[in-house]
């Protein structure tokens, strides 16, 4: 449609330049003069710099080809002074065609002085010879001014369809970018879900392995020792067979908190939440105090930290009331920008030889896992107290473990 029109536009142009050069020619041959070759040259030059404006992207080229135009023009008014202001129906055309081919800041300066000049030397002249009259010209020039706004018209639509063509463009690729960006991020959530099912099934096996499975082996033993002691000793059959009920008991409260543990890494819950629950209800069912102190913001907390942390929240618990009998323990968390520190301290029997028990080991291979690490404090009658750092930005690892 834009080349049908433009098309149409340029041939009327044409059209129009031909006959106004052809009502230059006197009907009457007596009336020739010697000028006359003036028009067929210039309908020659017209044609000639219309095609080469149509063919050429050179600014240069065209520049040449309108000042042509002009001049052509400047040629017809100052050359045939009888044929009154019709000079002036060129310069609207060339002005239309100016201000559509150039910028319009340029032709705003140029064109407007040149067609002064020129106005102001063929308006002299007509002036000295009496055909000079306020009224054709004011109309004639009204005109040419008319054309040129047309033309500067012209060209800013054309500009905005271009700008437009442009912007669909761009707007074609962005969608098709997005969609495909949409693509990727659906591959990455269904292997984010696949993960997160396999991280969840991990945590199942090792929570189970690590806990279950050694009271499960300690068991054992004692099944096969109550099966040894049934006919030697069966008074001490009996306890060791509520031994074993103690363990089962134990394996499955162990299971229960793994499958808790597993559900409230996935819920909205703030994490300083859960660890109150935790301790809250291990202080109602084992009838311990339990005190919470927190400086720093917990939600900072990495979360493939906080199963973690949990998890020896609870071990930390369990052992000080089955193996130290404590009556209070407290838990702190420090946490700054580098750094994050855990301190269990309880109030029970302590002991002058710590020998890490399975369930300490378990929860220094957990630390070490993630950059940490974990000490251990304990004297005769003064409780027990473990200590646990966690370097949150920065990790360094030796050939002889993690160092933090």
């Amino acid at each position: 449609m834009k080349s049908l029109s433009m098309m149409l536009l340029t041939s009327v142009r044409l059209l129009t330049l031909m006959i106004l050069c052809i009502n230059y020619i006197p009907a009457d041959k007596a009336l020739w003069t010697g000028w006359l070759f003036y028009v067929p040259v210039a309908m020659l030059l017209f044609v000639l710099t219309h095609f080469i404006h149509l063919t050429t992207s050179r600014l240069t080229i065209r520049i040449i080809c309108s000042s042509i135009d002009f001049s052509l023009a400047f040629g017809f008014g100052l050359i045939f002074p009888d044929s009154g202001y019709l000079y002036l129906i060129f310069y609207g055309v060339i002005a239309t065609t100016i201000f559509i081919a150039y910028d319009g800041k340029q032709v705003a300066k140029i064109f407007p002085i040149a067609f002064f000049i020129a106005w102001s030397i063929i308006s002299y002249r007509q002036v000295v010879l009496d055909e000079f009259t306020i009224a054709d010209n004011a109309i004639n020039l009204t005109f040419v001014i008319y054309c040129a706004l047309v033309g500067s018209l012209i060209r800013h639509i054309q500009l905005a369809k271009e700008t437009i063509a442009l912007q669909y463009d761009q707007l074609n690729d962005t969608h098709i970018a997005l969609q495909d960006a949409h693509g990727q991020l659906e591959r990455y959530a269904n292997q984010v879900e696949e993960l997160t099912v396999i991280r969840e099934r991990n945590e199942i096996a090792r929570e189970i392995h690590d806990t279950v499975g050694h009271k499960m082996t300690a068991l054992i033993v004692q099944l096969q020792l109550a099966n040894e002691m049934a006919v030697r000793d069966p008074g001490k059959t009996k306890t060791i067979i509520g031994t074993c009920e103690q363990l089962v008991r134990d394996s499955l409260h162990e299971i229960r908190l793994s499958v808790r543990t597993l559900k409230e890494d996935h819920s909205q819950v703030s994490f300083f939440h859960i660890l109150k629950e935790l301790m809250k209800d291990f202080a109602d069912s084992a009838h311990i105090q339990t005190q919470l102190d927190v400086q720093g913001d917990l939600s900072s907390i990495p979360l493939f930290l906080q199963p973690t942390l949990k998890r020896i929240v609870q071990e930390s618990l369990t052992n000080a009331k089955r193996h130290g009998d404590a009556g209070v323990c407290k838990v702190f968390i420090r946490m700054d920008s580098e750094e994050l520190q855990l301190e269990i301290q309880d109030d029970g029997k302590g002991a002058g030889h710590v020998v890490p028990s399975f369930g300490l080991l378990n929860m220094k291979e957990r630390v070490a896992e993630h950059g940490g690490v974990l000490q251990m404090e304990s004297e005769e009658g003064k409780g027990f107290t473990i200590h646990v750092s966690f370097p949150l930005h920065r990790v360094r690892w030796s050939s002889t473990g993690v160092i933090a």
